[in-house]
């Protein structure tokens, strides 16, 4: 079973809501789990249960696919599992992991940052913060190293790109869809996730530049696409050949 510490932590990914909302694939409450109808309404003793059945189901899916794994690492693809489903498994970060390549897997752990088709920053966050516990046999309480920050920063701003993994409902096949960390509810305190310390508003802000790049970038491409457009208006235009 994933250590208690992790599924605090993946528990506060989620937030929890006692009454179902729609969620981009399905109706969900509780901790991120299936409603069984639209507008149904748990407690959080109900809650508590689906999430332990739930996320029992996605760490034995991981044990079978990676026996072995270090808690830390197990903790990361389990909760990838309960949030986005099953693809990872059939694809590079899949094949990463099964080799034991776990530098490989962090970064493209960072890609699985989208839904409906576009990347939400909450994702952004909640993979940066799940990939510190790769390697770890407990959550981690030290800062993160330069080397690290650096990748992650690197891995978010490649993410933004089109060729980054979408979360598609055929990602989602037994589990909730991928979303950003749900609101919390009024008796619900904010805690402390217990892995990147002091380094998660670096973090952040290594995030929120990456994805400021990228729209520099966007910006730069779109003003010298319109110079290329006016040039060629004023070039003679040959004719279409006929036959």
């Amino acid at each position: 079973m994933v250590d208690t510490s992790y599924l605090d932590a993946i528990k506060q990914f989620e937030g929890y809501a006692g009454e179902a909302r729609w969620d981009y694939a399905q109706n969900t409450n509780g901790y991120g789990t299936k409603a069984r109808y639209a507008g149904e309404v748990i407690d959080k003793a109900e809650a508590e249960r689906r999430f332990s059945s739930e996320i029992q189901k996605a760490a034995d899916i991981v044990d079978k696919f990676a026996p072995g794994l270090d808690d830390g690492s197990k903790a990361a693809l389990t909760s990838l599992t309960y949030n986005a489903g099953t693809a990872w498994m059939q694809s590079g970060l899949g094949q990463a992991v099964a080799s034991g390549d776990l530098d490989k897997a962090k970064s493209l752990f960072l890609q699985y940052n989208k839904a409906g088709g576009a990347t939400l920053d909450g994702l952004v966050q909640r993979r940066l913060q799940e990939v510190a516990w790769f390697g770890q046999g407990v959550p981690a309480t030290q800062g993160v190293s330069a080397g690290f920050a650096a990748m992650a920063s690197a891995a978010s701003a490649s993410a933004v790109s089109q060729s980054s993994p979408i979360m598609s409902p055929s990602m989602r096949t037994a589990y909730r869809p991928a979303t950003i960390a749900s609101p919390m509810s009024a008796d619900s305190s904010p805690q402390n996730f217990p892995t990147l310390g002091s380094d998660q508003m670096l973090l952040s802000l290594l995030s929120k530049m990456a994805q400021q790049n990228g729209a520099d970038n966007r910006s730069s491409d779109d003003k010298k696409s319109n110079r290329d457009s006016n040039e060629s208006s004023r070039m003679p235009q040959a004719s279409p050949r006929v036959g």
